[in-house]
């Protein structure tokens, strides 16, 4: 049921919350997307993000998965093997990334600037293993986008 009394400012936030709050407010989207799915491969750092400054994966944030591997089509038309990676997409919530032990920090750029950062509070190191597993543990994968 939604609520007859919201209006979202441009972040999608009510800006008159309901007391208590409307089913539709307690109600968790999993807003952030990894292209690629949320597998502990596809989790591990890159070479080159290894030397970001925090080191970090990305991410996109978005209403949806499908939306997500629209905007990275959109942003690169000709990334053949990108566009490929976008049929599975992993989802989750900033709050669910906290839990593992990990963060998520806006990094946007030019072409996408709802665009993310994954990072650890050890760094490069905090990327190993068995961290990644569970992390991998609050994605979950949808397919064919």
């Amino acid at each position: 049921m939604a609520c007859l009394d919201r209006i979202e400012n441009r972040t999608g936030h009510c800006l008159f919350p309901c007391s208590p709050p409307c089913m539709e407010q307690t109600t968790v989207y999993n807003d952030i997307h990894r292209i690629g799915g949320g597998n502990v491969e596809n989790l591990r750092l890159k070479p080159k993000e290894a030397t970001l400054n925090p080191p970090g994966i990305s991410v996109l944030k978005a209403p949806s998965p499908a939306d997500a591997a629209r905007q990275i089509r959109e942003a690169f038309p000709n990334a053949e093997e990108l566009h490929e990676a976008a049929r599975v997409v992993g989802s989750t919530t900033a709050e669910k990334i906290q839990s593992a032990g990990f963060d998520v920090m806006p990094n946007p750029t030019r072409k996408l600037p709802n665009h993310h950062r994954v990072i650890h509070p050890d760094g490069a190191a905090g990327f190993g293993d068995e961290n990644l597993k569970r992390l991998s543990e609050v994605f979950t994968d949808t397919q064919e986008y």
